[in-house]
Parts: structure tokens; C-alpha cells; sequence
């Protein structure tokens, strides 16, 4: 930097995660060094991974502290305490030094806003990102009811912790309308960034017809409510097993019980259940070789109003997809975008994935439709739109 010349703000953001192979706070980091900030960021660490990393000109500082997997809920509760102290002293120790403009914190957990107490106190703003509404998130995690003193706990820390923010953003218009704003949380305090691919990334690619053998692909966090169970039983009965693949990439919760499955059905033939994470980055290139994407769900109050990402990622590449229909899919495509089968009913997967084994040309219109998805549903306008607020927030406009 010259003599004279404005140091540029500095820009802190935290998440429980891993940072490489976390879509969401990768765009929002790169789009805060493109928008001219200097960004350290404060992530969990994976095996392997150095204390601090230089990434793509983010700062990425990997805590002493792996993610929690495991179906106990204070476990969880305590990791993310864990976390949050973590940062609580991380946070106030590096602001001395670097006097954050700005800090953005992702959920899950809410409470980690308050990590951000004294650099708030002396004029850092402060953006909380609900990408998954805990209190529904837990509640569909554990099969517990939305009512009762965990749940309840759980929504006053949301709103205790969007009230601590100057900003709350969220990532589609179903989670604002139909579940934060029900929350209780102010419509004005909330603005959409929505979650849509970086499609620089995501590129689109010419795809043969399938006409050999359907490739169908699911990557991302391998959890039970992510409707896998279900996929794996209607494989097994499908009638053209020499003629369709599946391929499964991502870690999570349920990856034993999801092996286990897949011994169970006598599937092993037909599906590779590649059980680790990646970075974002080389996702495209895993899945380059398959025709068809994957998206099952099974609805509950949370996955109703939460649009998949990899949906959004495998149309930015040219892929058709079979999913579910459900509040936020259908809010942003249509019968025409995607081929839909009954989320709780097995049969009906089965009948798709026979039907596009049998005539893959049904295939064709679903690729052609993905060339306009893929322009509308782009990060590329969110990232103005979140470097616009970046900016907005550290001029204290």
C-alpha cells in the first residue's frame, strides 16, 4: 500500500464448518475480496489442514476443533459451545489489531453472533446468515415436535441473536416468508441472498444421451432426512439394474446407516458411495461424467422451504434432474424444469428411474431447459447484491 492510499476494510467472518468444501461462504468470502476488503475467516479444522491458509486471497483460519457427528443433541449443543468460545477469544483478540469493519457470521449455531461482543461494542457491524432455521432444523434432526422448552429455547436464541445483528440475511424467499418471518422476526431486518451456484464454477457441459447407462449423481451432506433411504430401496427394485448407475459423494450423520443399506438392498453393483467431502471446487470435475442428477428429500418443516443447492448446481451444468416436489423447489421451478416423483412413495422413484433407463430421449428437453435456469438462477446477481450490503454496512450507511 502507498503512502496515502485508504488501507481497505477488513472483513471477519466465522462459520462451524469446513471452509473448502463449504459452497455458501466460499462465494460470500470471495465476493468480499472482490468488493475490495481484506477477509479472515474462522472455520473448523479437518485433518491435515495448516492452523492458517491462504485461499483464493481469503485468510482462512482453521480453530483447533473438528465437526461434531453424532445423534445427540447436547453433544451438538456442546460442540457448538466449544465453538463459540473458540471465537468469542479469536474474535476479540484479533480485533485489536485488525478493527473489522465488518463480520459475518453463519449459522448453525445462532448464538455465535455473540462471539462478536466486543468488536460490536466498539462499531463493527454485524451480519447473521441463517442458512438453516435452527429451531426446525433440530426439530426435523431429532423427530421432535416444534413445540416444547428445547424448541422454544431454541427460537429465542434466533431472535435474540438476529435482534444482536444489524443484518440478517437468509437464503431463499420460502426460509424468510415461511419460517423466519412465523418466527417472529422483522420483515425489514431480513434480506434474501439466495443460494443459487456459482456458475464460472458449474459449468455447462455437453452430455451424451444416456442411451448406454443412466448416471445419476448425488453430492453433498449424507444426513437421513436427505431422502437417501429411500432412493437405495427403489434401486433395488428397479427393473433395468445392468442399466443404471449411482454415484454418491459427501459425509454426514448417516453414512453408516446409509453403507449398511446398501448391504441390505444388494445394491453394491449399482451404487459407489464415495464417503468423504471435497472441496467445492473439485466437484465438478466428479461428477463431469455423469448424465443425470439425483435430489431426494423427505419433507419435513425445514427441507419444505430449503432449496438444495447441488439441485441448482447439476442444472447449471447441463444435467437433468429427478427430485421431489416440495414449498421452495416448486417456488423457483416448475414441471417443466425437473422430472418429479412422490417423495414418500418408493414406487414412484422406482417408475422414474425405470422410465428414463427405458427412454433416455425424455431426458433431451430437461437439458435444453437448463441452458436459461442456469442464467436466472445465477450467483452472479446475489454477489452484487451481497457486495453492495458489505459495502453499505462498513461505510455505516
Amino acid at each position: 500500500m502507498k503512502n496515502g492510499e485508504k488501507k481497505p476494510d477488513a472483513c471477519l467472518m466465522i462459520a462451524y464448518t469446513y471452509y473448502q468444501s463449504d459452497p455458501r461462504v466460499i462465494r460470500e468470502a470471495e465476493a468480499a475480496v472482490a468488493a475490495g476488503m481484506e477477509v479472515d475467516f474462522f472455520a473448523l479444522r479437518r485433518a491435515g489442514d495448516p492452523p492458517v491458509q491462504e485461499i483464493r486471497g481469503v485468510t482462512v483460519y482453521h480453530l483447533a476443533q473438528s465437526r461434531y457427528r453424532g445423534g445427540g443433541r447436547i453433544l451438538y449443543m456442546l460442540a457448538y459451545l466449544l465453538f463459540f468460545l473458540r471465537c468469542f477469544v479469536k474474535t476479540s483478540v484479533k480485533y485489536v489489531k485488525r478493527r473489522y469493519r465488518v463480520i459475518h457470521v453463519n449459522n448453525m449455531p445462532d448464538f455465535l453472533v455473540f462471539s462478536t461482543l466486543i468488536p460490536k461494542i466498539f462499531g463493527a457491524k454485524i451480519i447473521l446468515d441463517i442458512h438453516d432455521p435452527m429451531p426446525n432444523t433440530f426439530a426435523s434432526k431429532f423427530g421432535s415436535e416444534e413445540s416444547g422448552f428445547f424448541y422454544r429455547l431454541l427460537l429465542w436464541q434466533e431472535l435474540l441473536s438476529a435482534y444482536f445483528a444489524n443484518q440478517v440475511i437468509t437464503v431463499q424467499d420460502p426460509v424468510k416468508e415461511r419460517v423466519l418471518l412465523k418466527h417472529g422476526l422483522a420483515e425489514e431486518s431480513i434480506l434474501v441472498i439466495a443460494n443459487f451456484p456459482d456458475t464460472d464454477l458449474f459449468e455447462y457441459r455437453t452430455r451424451d444421451s444416456g442411451k448406454e447407462k443412466i448416471q445419476l449423481v448425488f453430492h453433498g451432506t449424507i444426513l437421513e432426512r436427505a431422502g437417501l433411504g429411500n432412493m437405495i430401496v427403489a434401486l433395488s427394485k428397479v427393473n433395468n439394474r445392468d442399466r443404471i448407475r449411482v454415484r454418491i459423494i459427501g459425509e454426514g450423520d448417516f453414512s453408516d446407516e446409509l453403507h449398511q443399506l446398501i448391504r441390505d438392498h444388494a445394491v453394491e453393483d449399482m451404487v459407489e458411495f464415495d464417503n468423504r467431502g471435497y472441496p467445492v471446487h473439485e466437484i465438478p470435475e466428479r461428477i463431469a461424467d455423469c448424465n443425470v442428477g439425483i435430489v431426494p428429500l423427505q419433507i419435513s418443516s425445514i427441507t419444505n422451504f430449503a432449496l438444495p443447492l447441488k439441485l441448482m448446481e447439476y442444472i447449471a451444468m447441463g444435467l437433468p434432474v429427478i427430485t421431489v416436489r416440495s414449498v421452495a423447489i416448486c417456488h423457483y421451478l416448475s414441471e417443466e424444469d425437473c422430472l418429479f416423483y412422490d417423495w414418500d412413495d418408493v414406487e414412484s422413484l422406482r417408475l422414474m428411474l425405470d422410465s428414463v433407463a427405458e427412454n433416455p430421449g425424455m431426458l433431451d428437453p430437461f437439458r435444453d431447459r437448463s441452458r436459461l435456469l442456469r442464467e436466472k438462477y445465477s450467483w452472479r446477481v446475489e454477489k452484487e447484491k451481497y457486495m453492495s450490503l458489505l459495502k453499505d454496512l462498513a461505510s455505516g450507511a
